[in-house]
């Protein structure tokens, strides 16, 4: 039976362990930016420790009793309380940020996400009448140089955008106007195309993965994903304006203003002030965990000494060991 109840609260002992290491994990992965490996190896390294002083509650307990709490292991108790102020620090941190910013995040970095998709949105309208102003200008400016042989025509046609090669405007009444303009607004064509496919495959797919850490609030990938969203949002505006400057007529580079604040999700003082916790359900989380790990310290049985006067002898006396 002492075999079953030792396993039984060491058993319970180790779940709230468990318990408490998730708990400080996912504050930790806030604070650390999304670093898994950090918040593993510092959560593990609480839980070691939470552990240990554990034992050596354990193994001091019957001093501790003996000497009235007057005993040196008394410091197991002050570091089970300073680990206690850590996790109670990190879970309330974490517990802020799942009830009072989880809305405002997703609304953050929806708009944000959604911007990037208008750039592409722009792109594919801007080159689209593009191209087709591009096709008519070409056009008309080759049917009025077929006809009129003007100098000043045949100077636009040779420059930038048309670049109409110089030896067809040479015999202007050979001009084919559809065979010329098509022979240069297929190969303008063909890449818009090539960069509207580009982007339907890389930045429309990669902003529906973004939307869906957010949406599906994936803890694990939240917020390095959340720390990359201006950069996700910059990177994209460059590559598109880089394209932009490639159509042949309107190089405009498309301009946006974005509110490029963060929550920070990595400082609990900071964001506290920002969204003032309520402390006493995670109080009352910690408390009830630390109940629950400190069981195997509770239950431990130890050796009291009494005595008691011989009632034959009353100048004897029997020591007497009970164990409780």
């Amino acid at each position: 039976m002492k075999q079953h109840n030792f396993l039984f609260v060491d058993i319970v002992s180790s779940i709230f362990l468990l318990v408490m290491l998730i708990g400080n994990f996912m504050g930790l992965l806030y604070i650390t930016e999304g670093n898994l490996v950090i918040s593993i190896l510092a959560s593990m390294f609480l839980v070691v420790c939470y552990y240990f002083v554990v034992q050596l509650m354990k193994k001091n307990k019957e001093q501790m009793i003996r000497n009235k709490f007057i005993h040196h292991s008394l410091l197991f108790g002050a570091f089970f309380l300073i680990l206690g102020f850590i996790s109670f620090y990190l879970m309330s941190h974490s517990i802020n940020i799942e009830y009072n910013c989880k809305e405002q995040i997703k609304k953050e970095a929806t708009a944000k996400i959604k911007l990037v998709d208008t750039l592409v949105a722009e792109y594919k309208k801007r080159s689209r009448t593009d191209i087709l102003n591009f096709e008519a200008q070409l056009k008309t400016k080759l049917t009025s140089y077929k006809s009129s042989r003007s100098i000043n025509t045949k100077n636009e046609l040779l420059q930038e955008p048309y670049k109409v090669d110089a030896s067809i405007l040479a015999s202007s009444a050979y001009i084919n106007v559809k065979q010329v303009a098509g022979a240069k607004v297929t190969p303008c064509f063909l890449k818009i195309q090539k960069n509207i496919n580009n982007m339907d495959t890389t930045i429309i797919l990669n902003s529906k993965k973004y939307q869906s850490v957010f949406d599906n609030w994936k803890r694990l990938s939240l917020v390095a994903t959340y720390s990359k969203l201006n950069q996700y949002v910059d990177e994209n505006l460059v590559l598109i304006n880089t394209k932009i400057a490639d159509l042949p007529i309107d190089k405009t580079p498309i301009i946006i203003s974005y509110n490029k604040n963060f929550i920070p999700l990595n400082s609990p003082s900071k964001l506290n002030k920002l969204y003032p916790p309520k402390v006493a359900l995670p109080f009352i989380i910690i408390l009830m965990i630390h109940l629950f790990i400190l069981i195997p310290f509770f239950t431990e049985k130890i050796r009291t000494y009494t005595t008691f006067t011989n009632i034959e002898d009353p100048k004897k006396k029997q020591k007497t060991t009970i164990e409780i």
